[in-house]
């Protein structure tokens, strides 16, 4: 895989949002720019580095893949959302589930909440980086 850059990462997840096949107009319009050959040109290196594929009829469609920089990340739907928030849902639920079911003492209930926070922590973190990517 090529190496991706900010602006050409910013313009994939652009693309990935779209959600569906899209031609160069439709790019150029999408992302923006005043040429046709930005967006053509754009649209190959993402094809290189195997996060477009080009169809038979000429418009591009985006794999889902991430590149490595966005590796603690997953695609849901078109949506670019932080691995961790996959944990730390299913851990504060099950947490909250054990609460409620067990009514445990104070400390059993502060252990609960440091287990869960550093998820948290970590999602905010991620959601952080992700934007700076995005703006």
């Amino acid at each position: 895989m090529d190496k991706v850059s900010i602006e050409t990462l910013r313009a994939y997840l652009k693309l990935l949002r779209w959600g569906r096949p899209l031609g160069v107009r439709e790019a150029q319009r999408l992302l923006g720019y005043r040429s046709p050959g930005k967006a053509q040109r754009l649209l190959e290196r993402l094809a290189r580095a195997g996060l477009m594929v080009r169809l038979e009829d000429g418009r591009y469609a985006a794999t889902g893949q991430l590149p490595f920089h966005l590796a603690s990340y997953v695609v849901v739907k078109g949506t670019v959302l932080p691995r961790t928030l996959i944990y730390a849902a299913y851990s504060t639920v099950l947490s909250a589930a054990y609460y409620l079911a067990a009514i445990p003492p104070k400390p059993v209930t502060v252990i609960l909440v440091f287990l869960v926070a550093p998820y948290w922590l970590e999602v905010v973190q991620l959601w952080r980086k992700l934007r700076e990517i995005c703006v």
